[in-house]
């Protein structure tokens, strides 16, 4: 049982890792549009 986990962890890993990129990256998307077109509209 134990040897199949193992053998999945760096795949499991590798999903993690992809999964918290991602939300890096739309976080920082996100922050981007918010500082392109919000802030910009606030000021007039």
């Amino acid at each position: 049982m134990y040897e199949d986990l193992t053998e999945d962890l760096p795949e499991i890993y590798q999903a993690i890792l992809e999964d918290e990129r991602r939300k890096r990256y739309l976080k920082e998307i996100g922050d981007w549009l918010v500082e392109e077109y919000y802030e910009p509209n606030q000021a007039s």
